[in-house]
């Protein structure tokens, strides 16, 4: 997903994949399978998984529901693979020349850009559905981008804690608005009509900040990712690179 400001490649894909294979049914003898689990899970993901039901994925596959089944125990464990398959295969590229402040921005965008992408994959980080695996190996490859940066193991994981609830909290956002226009009103206009509901006297505070309270959702992350960011150049007593 395209975002203003800083201009960042993407990163690849540099470690497994997070989905732990369990092993098929043994085959029978006749004729051979059609399909594979990750063709399943392909089908899944561009149907959309907030609108995947194990029913409308068979139709697209061109399968008997019953088929399904023998690759995928449930929607449940369908959606959860689908959201661990997204999230541990972020698209990133060019990365090795990346200054440490680009590298970090470009994560965050990473991520964000899944989970706009993505909704249900927010749903299934919320219900703990996608299984520890999936954060320790993202955790893993942003802390191997920054050791390789010259920063120590802890001081990348604290970085990287900052950065993972900020691109989910971006991604909320621009999920909310994209469904609030959905509806036919952005959340500038619902909250102005909001505030309208009060005395002129009322939410003093909001109404001298409104401005601010209304930054556009795509911009989220980067307002609030620039300060962690200053401060870790201050800290490092370095000066950050220009654009």
């Amino acid at each position: 997903m395209p975002c203003d400001g800083i201009d960042v490649p993407n990163f690849p894909n540099e470690y497994p994949n997070v989905i732990r294979e369990i092993s098929s049914p043994r085959r029978t003898i006749g004729r051979p399978r059609l399909l594979t689990r990750e063709m399943v899970l392909d089908a899944a993901i561009e149907i959309g998984m907030t609108a995947i039901s194990m029913k409308r994925l068979a139709e697209h596959l061109g399968v008997g529901t019953a088929t399904l089944y023998q690759y995928v125990g449930s929607r449940d464990e369908l959606l959860r693979l689908a959201a661990a398959r997204q999230v541990s295969s972020l698209e990133m590229a060019g990365t090795d020349d990346l200054h440490w402040s680009k590298y970090i921005v470009a994560f965050a965008r990473a991520i964000q850009a899944q989970l706009v992408e993505h909704p249900q994959i927010i749903v299934q980080f919320i219900d703990a559905g996608l299984g520890p695996e999936v954060e320790l190996e993202v955790a893993e490859r942003f802390l191997h981008g920054m050791v390789s940066r010259g920063f120590d193991a802890k001081e990348a994981l604290d970085i990287q804690s900052h950065v993972g609830a900020l691109a989910i909290a971006g991604a909320v956002a621009i999920c909310r608005e994209r469904a609030s226009r959905a509806r036919g009103r952005s959340s500038a206009s619902r909250i102005q009509a909001s505030l309208a509901h009060y005395g002129a006297d009322e939410l003093p505070l909001i109404r001298e900040q409104v401005e601010n309270y209304l930054a556009d959702a795509e911009m989220i992350l980067d307002r609030l990712i620039a300060p962690v960011i200053e401060r870790i150049a201050r800290q490092r007593g370095e000066e950050l690179p220009g654009d």
